[in-house]
């Protein structure tokens, strides 16, 4: 397939060049930022108070549009924008895939098309990707990938595995180095790592470099109501929780600016996100809850158990352990009454229960407790005395998007025309577009276009668009589990995006 594409590649070079003696100049390399969650009211308030200097620069001397999104759904929309073609096309169609030991985090493996950094090892250019949603295991390209589980203890989590070493010693230093990025939490730490090694990586000749940054989209999940208080009816933020979006962002801003100052001054540098944010109206409460805990504390355990159900769910089913049937009704009647004396620190109740339904009959339920969002806090009170060993994870989810909340795109460099119109791009028109501006054929099956009114009269007249059929297909190999996939499991249970 590599002979092939270079063979293609050569023939469409000689056939758009002005004289087969005149090979185009080779065109600069690109920087490519993506922000998850990225919104343009953020940005634009931002830059209204001063902030975000980088961002500025790059609009000021550039292009600025709204991505137009689509999917909803983090993983599938990342891998349209690597791969330029639809899920069905792709293969990654949600945040999980079904095996039958239960859902899995998606995988690289997953994947049935190449990425952009799988072009442009077949077209023999370097490539650096870090941080991309869905790259682990980590591929052999051209350069290096730093994937988006490199900060866990995993084989392949990062390509070639001689850079493993450095890529740790870059940890460290992140861990040292001053950074907006919090370092006490997990994703805001692997958005500094991945800053960190940037950084390095940006000053060593890649002809493209891809760099990807979470925390944002997390942040906006959990603490939209403290950015945006007057969509919530009479909600005063605490002042500590007031600049938690903002300060996201200034966490990206500044990675940027120590990448571009790292890195050649010729970049053609790409900013865009997956999405937007709104308010979500009403809020959304996740709560992770040990029932088996409440059981115990309550003296029932031994009686009764959970049955099935993971903590994330609001209806645990109920089963009865060597429990004769006579005595059943009167032990379920117990337990009713003293769930009915279990409450959040708020006052309000934490049960119902109720009878098991058909459905729940057959999943192996003798009756069901709910779980109530009313009101939680992140202990209970057992007949009035503090109980902290039931509620795993207390979460409020007042930032949310739809298919249809588009995202940010800003483009800038020596070969970016300031004046382009760039109104309607969208997600499935990135991974044209780089390979056009990399002076790389375009693939006719990509669902996107190339939009080349982005780039100069100067390099379209020199980098004439060139297409082939396909940059073709990738074995996928199905899903992949790992030692940490129920970990990464209950991050996306507790931002909502499973049930």
């Amino acid at each position: 397939m590599r002979r092939l594409v270079l063979l293609l590649i050569a023939l469409a070079a000689l056939s758009g060049c002005r004289r087969a003696s005149e090979a185009p100049p080779k065109p600069h390399p690109i920087l490519v930022v993506g922000i998850d969650g990225g919104e343009w009211k953020v940005v634009r308030r931002l830059w209204a108070e001063g902030k975000l200097p980088h961002l500025r620069s790059l609009a000021d001397r550039g292009v600025t549009a709204t991505l137009r999104t689509a999917y909803n759904s983090s993983p599938v929309i990342w891998t349209t924008i690597a791969t330029g073609v639809t899920p069905r096309e792709h293969g990654i169609t949600d945040f999980v895939v079904p095996t039958p030991r239960g859902d899995v985090p998606i995988s690289s493996d997953v994947r049935k098309v190449p990425a952009i950094w799988n072009m442009l090892t077949q077209a023999e250019r370097r490539v650096a990707v870090l941080g991309w949603w869905g790259s682990w295991p980590a591929e052999e390209v051209n350069g290096v990938v730093v994937s988006d589980r490199a900060l866990l203890d995993l084989e392949r989590r990062v390509s070639p595995a001689s850079y493993l070493p450095t890529f740790l010693e870059e940890v460290s230093r992140a861990r040292e180095e001053p950074s907006l990025f919090g370092a006490g939490d997990e994703a805001e730490m692997r958005d500094r790592a991945i800053a960190r090694a940037a950084t390095t990586l940006a000053g060593q000749g890649f002809d493209l470099l891809l760099v990807y940054f979470r925390s944002p989209d997390i942040i906006s999940h959990n603490h939209w109501k403290s950015y945006e208080p007057e969509a919530f009816d009479g909600f005063e933020p605490l002042v500590e929780d007031r600049d938690r979006v903002p300060r996201s962002y200034e966490a990206v801003d500044q990675a940027l600016g120590r990448i571009l100052k790292a890195g050649p001054k010729d970049l053609n540098v790409l900013v865009i996100s997956d999405h937007g944010f709104h308010a979500a109206r009403p809020e959304e409460v996740k709560i992770l809850l040990d029932m088996d805990a409440v059981l115990k504390r309550l003296g029932y355990l031994d009686r009764i158990y959970t049955h099935g159900t993971p903590s994330f769910r609001q209806v645990k089913l109920l089963r009865f352990s060597k429990v004769r049937p006579a005595e059943r009704e009167e032990l379920r009647r117990r337990l009713a009454d003293d769930l009915a004396s279990v409450t959040y620190e708020s006052g309000a109740p934490v049960f119902t229960v109720r009878d098991a339904r058909p459905r729940e009959i057959r999943e192996g339920g003798d009756f069901v407790a709910v779980v109530r969002t009313e009101g939680a806090t992140p202990a209970l009170l057992v007949r009035g005395e503090r109980f902290e060993g039931a509620i795993e994870s207390l979460t409020r989810i007042s930032g949310t998007h739809t298919r249809n909340t588009h995202g940010i795109f800003l483009a800038a460099g020596p070969d970016i025309d300031p004046d382009a119109k760039m109104e309607g791009i969208r997600v499935h028109d990135i991974t044209p577009t780089l390979l056009f501006g990399l002076g790389l054929p375009v693939a006719e099956s990509f669902a996107g276009k190339a939009r080349t009114g982005l780039f100069t009269a100067d390099f379209r007249e020199a980098h004439p668009l060139r297409t082939i059929r396909s940059w073709g297909t990738r074995k996928s190999t199905g899903a992949r589990t790992s030692k940490e996939d129920e970990k990464l499991l209950e991050e996306l249970r507790a931002l909502g995006y499973l049930q």
